[in-house]
């Protein structure tokens, strides 16, 4: 363990709730072993510490939102004003540090192709020291930052807790506009009851119950546990751009998806038509994965591997440089409702 690894008990506890951030603390310490008083006391101190938090996101799937992963070159002069300035862009979930080819990668995610050119783009090139924009649009999403998880739990203490929460059935309808309200409360707390969104929202009780089953079960927004990347014992990002013949996208996605540290694997327009990202523990092992990933499968290039030197903003939380959320800022709304 690391000087800034948790303890085991705690790391069991965010691995329980990454695969089942909903789960009652009744649920998990039947799993876990554990009162569900201890489990409720521990996430308030990891939570007060700023380490671990829950958040509800939408599904970033083609066939119900646009997806844009974006690369952006930064006057030096103005680096730090720029940031500040794209970070407070609602609509830019993810804001990492690049290590090479462009200074700051993002992440966007807007309801349709038109609120991304017409309001994201637009607010992007208005700010003072942007130089250029490069934008790849996601076709397919295969994994997301849901499905990343730490190597705590025993198989079967993960098993139960996938019957307790099984995988929603991703739906192809569009967003209907009274969730709106109900995603930006899920965005802060992605435990939120539904009596808690009534209360935020103005809602009926029946009506956020309804919506926030529906939305949940249909996959349109997911419920996400994260950890402070320096605190988790795997604190090095590294993205991949690659270059895969027509059809094998699938394939490959699917045997990515068998790494436990995978955090988005996507199809994606442009030369790299395949981009994921992993959370590693060391430098080394980024070899061993492109030397595995190669060996299985020949046909696929590597264009570009690029080590994330710091997040600054994760699906609409501002970060630290540790890591942990922001004390001032817990969450911006990054959707958009037009």
């Amino acid at each position: 363990m690391t000087d800034l690894e948790l303890a085991h008990d705690d790391l069991e506890l965010v691995h329980a709730l990454q695969i089942a951030p909903r789960l009652s603390w009744t649920e998990l310490g039947n799993v876990l072993g554990r009162h569900p008083t201890t489990l409720s006391e521990r996430w308030k101190r990891l939570h007060s510490q700023r380490l671990v938090w829950t958040l509800g996101h939408l599904g970033g799937r083609p066939q119900m939102n646009c997806t844009a992963l974006l690369d952006i070159e930064v006057e030096p002069r103005l680096m730090e004003d720029t940031l500040l300035k794209i970070c407070q862009i609602p609509e830019v979930n993810s804001v990492d540090s690049a290590s090479r080819h462009a200074d700051y990668r993002l992440t966007c995610i807007t309801s349709n192709w038109l609120n991304m050119t017409r309001q994201v783009l637009p607010q992007l090139w208005a700010i003072a020291g942007v130089l250029r924009i490069k934008t790849s649009l996601c076709t397919h999403v295969y994994a997301s930052g849901d499905q990343w998880r730490l190597d705590v739990l025993s198989r079967q203490q993960e098993e139960e807790l996938r019957e307790l929460a099984p995988t929603p059935q991703v739906s192809t309808g569009a967003i209907p506009p009274a969730l709106w309200p109900c995603l930006e409360v899920l965005q802060t707390n992605g435990r939120a009851t539904a009596r808690d969104i009534a209360l935020s929202t103005g809602q009926h009780p029946a009506t956020a119950a309804r919506l926030l089953n529906a939305s949940l079960s249909t996959g349109m927004i997911f419920i996400r546990c994260e950890l402070a990347s320096d605190y988790s014992g795997s604190p090095l990002w590294v993205q991949w751009f690659t270059k895969v013949p027509p059809g094998m996208e699938d394939q490959i996605a699917q045997y990515l998806r068998t790494f436990r540290n995978l955090r988005l694997c996507a199809a994606t327009t442009g030369e790299a038509n395949l981009v994921f990202n992993m959370q590693l523990r060391e430098p080394a092992e980024i070899a061993n994965i492109e030397r595995k990933l190669t060996s299985q499968f020949p046909q696929l290039r590597i264009l570009e591997t690029c080590v994330g030197m710091r997040s600054y903003k994760r699906m609409g939380w501002i970060l630290e440089s540790d890591g942990r959320f922001s004390k001032t800022l817990e969450s911006t709304r990054s959707i958009s409702r037009i």
